[in-house]
């Protein structure tokens, strides 16, 4: 996985009332690019919800096949830097946000378009998860990376072409909105990654809900609760990035996964079309990230840990697409956060495409 060629056409840009209208959809965490046809939704519920798995998009992009190139990877367009929120929107285009800008990248007819959201409050987009009960792109937007700053963390809904802001909102008690996932339900989780909970947004009445708190989803220092997504059944799955734990919220119990062995870093997550997890495996201390697979992840005993692909640097979020594919995004934001950070800025940004085949996993574990 080295460098990518460049795209043969260039990013196109939008003019500067356009580019307001864009900003607020950052990310998952690198989790929402590529899988079967009914796992593009973020909230792995029914084919009417959600970004992470199951959505049914009205028409795929087959220019985005193309971008693919002989590495796996797509390569993202110059202003697009430390790649974290990806998702699908309602017309099956992706869509790439950045950790250090409140910009966010579409592809569509076979090149980039770069759409900037020049709204106050908004600077980053750390996850992005369509809507399509309402036809809406979320982000957030958390103070992660410059603790120093007047930045607060935030959470925001685009629509239209332009991705204008619908709406701006604050976690209750200053929280850290870190991921989000559309519920069978219709509402929008959030991860709380301060306060050590799960959040359900209510559109219609503009209120949150605590879903679950609990403290095995507290950090260990900055960032506990991170990736999230749910399954048909309503059942939802969580990662403490910090704590390195997956958990699992069924039936109003909040649980651990017990696994074959430990993750280093578990981010964000979706489901496959036939059930299983994926986890984008952040690796800061080795720098060996992983795109791994858990079967049947809600089932008892210590569950086989997959790695689908591996030697991706800082995977953060994920996306599940059509014919089969998982779409991360490779932050390689460890050069800021990791054990030997650098001011070197790498030579590109990409997301890794990988085949979502139930044997696909390299090895077992």
């Amino acid at each position: 996985m080295r460098n990518s060629a460049p795209m043969d056409r260039p990013a196109k840009r939008l003019d500067p009332s356009a580019r307001r209208a864009l900003t607020a959809c950052l990310p998952a965490a690198l989790f929402m690019l590529a899988a079967p046809p009914s796992a593009h939704a973020r909230d792995g519920s029914s084919p009417d919800h959600g970004a992470n798995t199951g959505t049914a998009f009205a028409a795929m992009d087959h220019s985005l096949r193309a971008a693919i190139d002989t590495k796996h990877t797509i390569t993202l367009p110059p202003r697009v830097e430390w790649p974290n929120g990806i998702a699908f929107d309602g017309e099956g285009r992706l869509l790439v946000g950045a950790i250090t800008a409140p910009v966010i990248a579409r592809f569509e007819n076979g090149a980039w378009t770069e759409i900037d959201v020049a709204a106050p409050g908004i600077f980053s987009v750390t996850s992005l998860t369509h809507d399509p009960r309402r036809n809406l792109v979320w982000g957030t937007s958390p103070a992660f990376l410059d603790e120093d700053s007047d930045q607060q963390h935030g959470l925001y809904a685009l629509e239209g072409e332009e991705l204008g802001l619908v709406r701006f909102l604050r976690l209750p008690d200053d929280g850290f909105a870190n991921d989000t996932e559309m519920a069978v339900d219709g509402r929008l989780l959030v991860t709380d990654s301060v306060n050590g909970r799960i959040l359900a947004y209510d559109w219609e009445r503009d209120a949150f809900e605590v879903l679950v708190e609990d403290e095995r989803l507290r950090p260990l220092n900055r960032v506990g609760a991170a990736g999230v997504t749910v399954d048909p059944q309503g059942r939802v799955y969580v990662a403490n990035y910090e704590t390195e734990a997956l958990l699992i919220l069924a039936d109003g119990a909040l649980r651990p996964i017990a696994l074959a062995r430990p993750l280093e870093n578990p981010d964000g997550l979706a489901l496959t079309e036939d059930g299983a997890l994926l986890v984008a495996e952040g690796a800061v201390q080795s720098g060996n990230g992983r795109l791994l697979r858990i079967p049947e992840p809600s089932a008892p005993g210590p569950r086989p840990v997959e790695t689908v692909s591996e030697r991706i640097e800082s995977p953060v979020n994920l996306t599940v697409g059509p014919e089969g594919l998982a779409y991360v995004t490779e932050s390689r934001i460890r050069r800021k956060i990791g054990p030997d950070p650098t001011e070197a800025r790498p030579y590109d940004f990409r997301v890794i495409v990988s085949e979502l085949a139930a044997d696909a996993g390299q090895s077992s574990e």
